[in-house]
């Protein structure tokens, strides 16, 4: 068996046993990224004991449509009740604690920021193509300001992958970036096989548009 042919069948058991590779566990880092990236971000409050979060992970977050979606337009975080100490928004939060500072009562629970304010919390399990239409509702209304109700909406068929933009950060911001976010890669020429889906750093601004053009979702350009 190749080397090649093993590291596809460990991916493939990593995704069948975690559900979403991309998903963080420190909500200050998860948060940090977000706010550079200029994603909105998930915190899934979650419980090993809590058969529909069991079932979040085995049903929806293995599913394809929603990985890629989720990749291209969110950084999501899991907090499950721990002593597990992070910073965020300038205070130190132990899990527990978190799960009162934003009053959840019940799992799984989805809350749902952009930058520093809340979009909307979700409690409850969906099925995946419920969830999908969630993610692409809520891109919907922060990103092109949509009016309409999410239950007229989900009657209707949208293909949305993402709305494409560059944002310009730091060099301290790419090295954070590059550091603590599976789904970023630096490039300085345009890739060859381009995955819209992930976060590509350049310093390069024909690259960095040339990305932007083909369809890239998140594209951080070095100033």
């Amino acid at each position: 068996m190749t080397k090649k042919l093993l590291s596809l069948l460990f991916l493939s058991f990593l995704i069948i046993s975690f559900g979403y590779q991309f998903m963080y566990t420190d909500l200050g880092t998860a948060h940090n990224i977000s706010k550079i990236e200029d994603k909105m971000l998930i915190i899934v409050f979650s419980s090993p004991s809590c058969y529909y979060c069991k079932l979040f992970d085995k049903e929806v977050l293995t599913n394809k449509n929603v990985q890629e979606f989720l990749r291209g337009n969110y950084i999501i975080i899991k907090v499950e009740p721990s002593n597990y100490k992070t910073n965020f928004l300038g205070k130190t939060y132990t899990n527990n604690e978190l799960f009162g500072a934003f009053g959840v009562r019940g799992t799984p629970t989805f809350v749902f920021l952009k930058g520093s304010g809340m979009v909307t919390q979700v409690p409850g399990y969906m099925p995946a193509e419920d969830f999908l239409k969630a993610l692409r509702y809520l891109i919907r209304v922060t990103e092109e300001n949509y009016k309409e109700s999410f239950e007229n909406y989900s009657k209707k068929n949208d293909d949305l992958k993402g709305k494409p933009k560059i944002v310009n950060i730091t060099k301290e911001n790419a090295d954070y970036i590059l550091k603590n976010d599976k789904n970023a890669e630096k490039v300085e020429t345009l890739p060859k096989n381009i995955d819209i889906y992930k976060v590509y750093i350049t310093s390069n601004q024909d690259v960095a548009q040339k990305l932007n053009e083909a369809g890239v979702i998140r594209v951080l350009l070095i100033k």
